[in-house]
C-alpha cells in the first residue's frame, strides 16, 4: 500500500482534538438524530441519498461523491476554519486495507465511538472529494468521483458544524446553525430537510 495523501491532507496521530466527540456522540445505536450529531447546534439536517441504479429507495453508505464538492462548498461558509478541518474515515469500510488504496493508516490510533472506530484526517474542507478519491484509489485526471468513498465524519476546528453518514444508513446528517442549515436547503443539488432531535433515524 502506499501512503500518498493529496495535498494539505495528514492523517492524525494525535487524537486530542477528537475527544469531545466521545462524549458527544453516546450511542448512535439508540436510533434516533441526537445520537448521530452533537447536541447544542441550531439545526438538524438530513440530506438523502439518490436512488441507487438497481433500487427503488435512497443508496446506503456515507454521502456519494458528487454531492460532497457542492456540500463542502456550502459548509465552507458556516465556519471560520475552513481551512482547519477533520475528517473520520470508518476503519471497516475495506478500502483502507486495499492495495489500490493511496491512503496508509498503519499504526495511526482511532478515534473509538460506540460500534465503529475511525483513522482521522486533518486538512482543508475543500480537501474532501480529493481524500475520497484517494481512499479508492481513484487519482489523477482519470479519478471518477462517483467512485469516491466520502468519509463518515466531517468537521471543522470551530466546531460550527458536524457531519455524520454511515455505511448502513440512507442520508447523511448534518447539526450546523440556523443560516447554514438555509443554505444547505436552498442548494439544487442536495436534497435536504430539517429534522427534530428527537426523530427516529432511517435506516
Amino acid at each position: 500500500m502506499t501512503s500518498s495523501l493529496p495535498a494539505g491532507l495528514a492523517l492524525c496521530h494525535d487524537l486530542t482534538p477528537t475527544a469531545w466527540i466521545r462524549e458527544a456522540l453516546p450511542d448512535f445505536a439508540a436510533g434516533m438524530v441526537g445520537s448521530l450529531l452533537p447536541a447544542g447546534y441550531e439545526r438538524y439536517v438530513r440530506v438523502l441519498h439518490p436512488a441507487d441504479r438497481d433500487e427503488d429507495g435512497p443508496g446506503e453508505g456515507t454521502l456519494p461523491g458528487p454531492l460532497a464538492a457542492p456540500l463542502a462548498e456550502v459548509l465552507a461558509r458556516g465556519t471560520t476554519t475552513p481551512q482547519d478541518c477533520f475528517f473520520g474515515v470508518w476503519e471497516g469500510c475495506g478500502y483502507l486495507e486495499d492495495d489500490r488504496s493511496a491512503v496508509d493508516v498503519t499504526g495511526a490510533p482511532r478515534l473509538e465511538l460506540p460500534h465503529r472506530g475511525y483513522a482521522v484526517f486533518q486538512g482543508p474542507l475543500p480537501a474532501v472529494t480529493a481524500l475520497s478519491l484517494a481512499l479508492v484509489g481513484e487519482l489523477g485526471e482519470a479519478a471518477d468521483v462517483d467512485n469516491a468513498l466520502v468519509p463518515d465524519l466531517w468537521w471543522p476546528d470551530d466546531r460550527s458544524w458536524f457531519v455524520h453518514g454511515d455505511t448502513d444508513l440512507t442520508a447523511t446528517w448534518i447539526a450546523c446553525s440556523a443560516v447554514a442549515a438555509e443554505q444547505v436547503l436552498a442548494h439544487p443539488g442536495l436534497d435536504a430537510v430539517v429534522m427534530d432531535p428527537a426523530s427516529p433515524v432511517l435506516p
